[in-house]
């Protein structure tokens, strides 16, 4: 039986097709710029994995004394006579209704196509010989689409959603009509989509060991600088932990 897709009105599938090129880049950059960060960090966690434990020691050591001094200080404090207990002052929240508001067609159409789908990854709708290998993939299927939602990505859903039902196509249960959300509304959630992965992008290439990748002739240098400026702070913060 024959799967029918409903579309609500016709959309240019340049527009389409173009922002789902772009993000796709973006994906990729995205990956490889979190590759690269991943191995250098790796290299310095290796390098001067001990001396941050240290350094981190004392600084917990020294911020315990603090806040003890702080207390003890309260405390004296409390038993002046002219102690008055500071009231705390209320903040107010204000609802913002246009900010609820927006956005609320998208999650209509997000939950409609989770719910649609939840159905579909039921055992009894997924065609396979033995009964373990139904409830595995009813169950693998379901962790992946609650995934999809709690992201909140409407064009992974539907893209999901369409594998699951063309690839069960021909199992009779899998019988039903494909109402594809506005497409207004899939440009705007690929827009976001879009300018989600360009702030990802510049979030992770203001990052210092970023900028240490791309401008340092050899990056490896910027560990031992590093080592030298961690054994200056546990110097520094020996010296005033050692009587604590």
């Amino acid at each position: 039986m024959s799967l029918s897709i409903i579309k609500n009105e016709p959309s240019p599938d340049d527009s389409f097709s173009g922002l789902q090129q772009e993000i796709e880049a973006l994906e990729g950059e995205v990956q490889a710029v979190k590759s690269n960060l991943a191995a250098f960090e790796a290299q310095i966690q290796e390098r001067l994995g001990k001396e941050m434990r240290q350094l981190q020691e004392l600084h917990e050591r020294y911020k315990r004394h603090k806040q003890e001094k702080k207390a003890k200080r309260l405390e004296q404090k409390k038993r002046g006579k002219n102690w008055v207990e500071p009231t705390q002052l209320q903040k107010s929240v204000k609802n913002d209704k246009e900010g609820a508001v927006s956005g609320s067609a998208a999650q209509a159409e997000l939950k409609r196509l989770y719910k649609e789908a939840m159905v579909q990854v039921h055992p009894d709708k997924i065609a396979h010989a033995g009964e373990a290998d139904r409830l595995a993939r009813a169950h693998a299927l379901t962790v992946q689409l609650n995934g999809i939602y709690q992201r909140g990505d409407l064009e992974e859903l539907i893209l999901f959603y369409h594998q699951l039902m063309f690839a069960d196509a021909n199992n009779p249960a899998f019988a039903t009509e494909v109402k594809l959300p506005d497409p207004k509304l899939r440009l705007e959630g690929l827009k976001k989509k879009k300018a989600a992965l360009l702030q990802q992008l510049e979030q992770l290439k203001s990052a210092y060991t970023y900028q240490v990748l791309t401008t340092y002739e050899n990056p490896l240098s910027f560990i031992e600088e590093l080592h030298q400026y961690f054994l200056e702070r546990i110097r520094v913060m020996e010296k005033r932990t050692r009587k604590l």
